[in-house]
């Protein structure tokens, strides 16, 4: 809802003080954030607390947009990294400081912006009249554990966020001048060849020590590490799994028939053609005859040569919706028409014309083309649909029968899945390794099962998990059948990798200095032993595959006298020399481009601002962070 808010309101742009006392000058900044009573806290900022259970919420708030956004491709380790976990809390602590800084310097949002701003939200409408309804109002709060009043403060809050991110981003002005020369610089083009000296080609020239190797290993167990994981045995119990004990009699499928025949049967249906003299309501008796006598002399002519029919209604008929394609009305059952028309053509025979009909519309005249008869869908064709319909009654019961005696036998006989898999004709299933934060079998690694089986009764006292939801109605318990301690991959095991990457890194270090080295030579005029790559064009706007910081210094390089040397380094600790030997100016800005990139600037420039205020709001906030109850503990 929060969200809404932000992309549906444009705040006013200039600081709002406030003459008078606002509130948490009486009760105190804390008063706005006690919600969560005293439970502790993974931060503290300007004074305030951020509790665990805000923390928590906030977390859960941020998983479900990343499986939103994920959907099937969502990796159940990644939602709770401890990358993920940080990035949380630096949001919580960012708003808590703006909001904190918002505060105190006396920014207020009045009653009536509140109030206008969630009559507006579509959450607080009643779906009918699309209008704010305060007991819908209620309802979703109380169903995200919230008050009224807690929501509306949190709403002031983050409006007083959003004013004081707009007083510092709302005042962006840039030259004239300033756009064209980007735009000018951006469209630029540079003929680029390029010489790539490679960590790979300097490898026999560095060496590794076994001391450099084990120093390294002792200094860095971390990136050795195998976390704790086990492999489990596991029953899985679906619906389709009740549906074997389901049958329905042939007795019970033939009374549903019987009661259901209507639904099976198909009305006839007439396919015929018509010509409309339309006539007004408020037409006078002379002009309706007049109409009449017109339909009648229509009537007849298509009497004596039917074929033609279509051919008089498009020259004759005044209904626009069948006129241009001959009078041709498709097929029609009872019902579809006016009952005087329905009346006359479902009491003709294929290719009568009769008329004039007279309806509220004026007069008709109708030719009956096709008669489809009414028919039955035999018994046979519809017996599985129906047994599937008669199932379904009967399923819900059997199921819940069959998940109280699932659950029962899991927890009952938790020595072994044997019991419940020979009960219900289960299959046993073996699964890879996992850890806590999953691994394998997608099934497996949903939290509140890992939970289970990483739990002291499943890997201590080798008991069957209790019965777990993992989707909707599909149940899963397992048992652990091997566990393994968090270890530490041996010395031996990894010395071979350990040299391998230490030589790769003394190889990109020197590949850095001897590039460095090899660029100055170039400058100079050496360039011996040197092969360039094919020249090819780029500009800022398409860069092709240059490095973020290359192109910095490429386009940064005078252009007065060519040809002009920039070195980088690139990925996989490649050094690069590019050699610029030819500069195209860009043409002038149309209105339409200077306008579009004013706004691009404009976005990075208050982009820019606003990074700089909160760094400093921060810093006056006086922030601690306990990491060690934001980041996952190693198990």
């Amino acid at each position: 809802m929060f969200d809404w808010v932000d992309k549906h309101k444009r705040w006013i742009q200039i600081v709002l003080l406030v003459l008078i006392v606002p509130s948490f000058a009486l009760f105190g900044i804390n008063y706005y954030f006690d919600e969560y009573g005293d439970s502790g806290e993974v931060a503290k900022v300007a004074g305030t607390k951020i509790t665990p259970q805000e923390f928590d919420n906030a977390l859960r708030e941020r998983q479900e947009q990343l499986r939103q956004m994920m959907k099937d491709k969502v990796d159940t380790a990644m939602l709770d990294s401890n990358e993920v976990r940080i990035a949380v809390v630096n949001d919580l602590v960012e708003r808590r400081a703006l909001l904190s800084h918002a505060l105190h310097s006396g920014l207020a949002v009045p009653d009536g912006e509140v109030q206008q701003i969630i009559a507006e939200i579509p959450s607080f409408q009643d779906p009918a009249t699309r209008k704010f309804s305060i007991d819908r109002y209620k309802q979703v709060l109380k169903s995200q554990g919230m008050t009224p009043v807690m929501f509306e403060e949190r709403l002031r809050h983050d409006l007083r966020v959003t004013q004081s991110r707009d007083s510092v981003t709302g005042s962006v002005v840039l030259a004239d001048t300033v756009v064209n020369r980007l735009g000018k610089i951006r469209e630029q083009r540079r003929e680029l060849s390029y010489w790539v000296l490679a960590p790979e080609q300097l490898l026999s020239r560095v060496s590794v020590s076994d001391e450099e190797v084990r120093k390294f290993y002792d200094e860095n167990q971390k990136d050795f590490r195998i976390p704790e994981r086990v492999r489990v045995e596991y029953v899985t119990l679906t619906p389709e799994v009740a549906g074997k004990s389901v049958t329905v009699s042939d007795e019970e499928i033939a009374e549903y028939y019987r009661k259901n025949e209507a639904q099976y049967r198909s009305a006839e249906q007439r396919r015929g053609r018509h010509i409309l003299i339309a006539v007004a309501k408020d037409a006078t008796p002379a002009v309706k005859e007049e109409a009449r006598k017109r339909a009648q002399a229509l009537t007849d002519e298509a009497r004596r040569n039917p074929p033609a029919f279509p051919d008089l209604a498009k020259k004759n008929s005044q209904d626009p919706g069948s006129a241009a394609n001959g009078g041709d009305l498709g097929l029609v059952g009872k019902g579809a028409m006016v009952k005087p028309f329905e009346d006359a053509m479902f009491a003709m025979k294929p290719n009568e014309v009769t008329g004039p009909v007279e309806t509220q519309y004026g007069f008709h005249v109708i030719r009956l083309d096709e008669v489809q008869p009414g028919s039955v869908t035999p018994l046979e064709k519809v017996r599985a649909d129906i047994e599937a319909e008669l199932k379904k009654p009967k399923l819900g019961k059997a199921f819940a029968d069959v998940v109280a005696t699932f659950e029962e036998t899991v927890y009952s006989q938790s020595d072994s899945l044997k019991p419940v898999a020979d009960a219900l004709k289960l299959e046993i299933k073996t699964s890879d390794w996992l850890t806590r934060d999953g691994g394998g079998d997608p099934t497996l690694t949903k939290p509140a099962l890992l939970g289970k089986i990483f739990s002291d009764d499943a890997i201590k006292n080798k008991r069957n998990t209790e019965a777990v939801e993992v989707t909707p109605n599909t149940l899963i318990a397992a048992r652990v059948v091997d566990h393994r301690e968090a270890s530490v991959l041996p010395f031996d095991n990894v010395k071979a990798d350990v040299a391998q990457r230490l030589q790769l890194d003394k190889a990109t270090r020197l590949a850095a200095e001897e590039g460095k080295k090899r660029l100055e030579q170039i400058r100079k005029g050496d360039e011996s032993g040197i092969t360039w790559s094919a020249p090819a064009e780029v500009s800022l706007q398409n860069p092709g595959d240059i490095p973020p910081t290359a192109a910095r210094d490429i386009f940064g390089a005078p252009a007065d006298k060519l040809p002009a040397y920039v070195g980088a380094t690139a990925s996989r600790g490649r050094y690069v020399v590019y050699r610029i030997g030819k500069v195209t100016e860009a043409p002038d800005l149309t209105t339409e481009q200077r306008t579009e990139l004013r706004k691009l600037l404009a976005q990075i420039v208050a982009q820019q601002q606003f990074d700089a205020y909160l760094q400093v709001v921060k810093a006056s906030a006086d922030v601690s962070v306990d990491t060690a109850r934001v980041e996952k503990k190693d198990k």
